[in-house]
């Protein structure tokens, strides 16, 4: 029952992505879609391609850095099928998941996949930390309120204020951790498995910690990375705009981006669609009109979501094949 629900969700997600931004266009939103030249389309399906390979091979950096190797087309297939799972799952809750399985097909420890995940939010967080200020204060034209550009350190604040959270709860683990452990430990499958559990935990935060550490081109190739990912990504709705004949600032499109679709998920709709569309087109309405936002929210859904989902079932379709479980227990062991 709960997966046929999940099914459903997702479809009325799928139907949403492409139903959503035409009923805000109008009828004209999908007549102008014909207008759009194939090497504009060509150009959008670009761009998730390459916010995927830059997933993939930060992906695969992590694992490096971890002395892990794992092959080009195991990074392809995690990066393709992850994304999915991230667009395809309320609020984005199967894409850390499906990550670590995938990984852990390909060789990588549970407990590595745990880390690099984290690593992985670390970095993104990261990089948002440090774009949305810039770009609020840079890049988002001369049109915006000046009230604007004078909360453009919001958005770090709050991102380094749930840094110091955890740094502070990490610091006082004593307090909370024992308390918490005699919770857990009432749960009949945690006590039987209390060492491994423990175990697997203290692995992880080894990882982590060996995460932090390493050679600093690796460090760098990692920035370039993470940046090429989200830049890639959220330049998508940034040329259907020019296409469309009304460019936008690229940081205006970025923080609007940044902030309807991260709202969007506490909706719990898959990809935040619906809320995430009607989110952007409110925040853009006073720089072009919805005739114009319509079939460049399509478009955007088309290569951010759509051809994602495509992409994703592709690559879960490639990694249908056996392997033995004596390689998985040895990548655990």
């Amino acid at each position: 029952m709960k997966r046929s629900w999940l099914w459903l969700l997702c479809g009325a997600a799928v139907a949403a992505g492409a139903g959503v931004p035409l009923a805000l266009g109008g009828r004209e939103a999908l007549s102008t879609l014909f207008t759009v030249p194939l090497g504009a389309v060509v150009a959008l399906a670009g761009l998730s391609l390459a916010s995927a390979l830059a997933r993939a091979v930060k992906l695969r950096l992590l694992a490096m850095r971890l002395g892990h190797h794992i092959s080009v087309p195991r990074a392809l297939i995690t990066a393709f099928a992850s994304d999915a799972a991230f667009q395809a799952t309320p609020a984005g809750a199967g894409g850390y998941p499906a990550t670590i399985v995938l990984l852990r097909r390909g060789g990588v420890p549970a407990s590595a996949g745990v880390a690099m995940c984290a690593a992985d939010q670390a970095l993104d967080s990261a990089l948002f930390a440090v774009a949305l200020p810039l770009f609020c204060l840079l890049d988002l034209g001369d049109a915006v309120p000046a009230a604007w550009h004078s909360f453009a350190w919001l958005p770090a604040v709050v991102i380094l204020a749930v840094a110091v959270s955890i740094a502070i709860a990490y610091r006082f683990r004593s307090v909370w951790l024992t308390p918490l452990r005699a919770l857990a430990l009432r749960v009949r499958w945690l006590r039987e498995r209390r060492e491994r559990v423990r175990a697997f935990c203290a692995r992880v935060v080894a990882d982590f910690a060996r995460l932090r550490n390493g050679s600093r081109i690796v460090t760098c190739t990692l920035v370039l990375a993470v940046a090429a990912q989200w830049i890639a990504r959220y330049a998508a709705l940034w040329l259907a705009m020019i296409v469309l004949g009304h460019p936008l600032p690229f940081g205006l499109v970025f923080v609007a981006q940044s902030v309807a679709l991260h709202a969007a998920q506490w909706t719990g709709m898959p990809g935040g669609v619906g809320a995430g569309d009607v989110a952007l087109a409110a925040g853009l309405s006073p720089w072009a009109p919805l005739v114009v936002l319509g079939p460049a929210l399509l478009l955007w859904r088309l290569a951010t979501y759509h051809l994602v989902l495509l992409a994703g079932a592709i690559a879960f379709a490639c990694d249908r094949r056996p392997i033995a479980s004596a390689a998985i227990a040895a990548a655990d062991a």
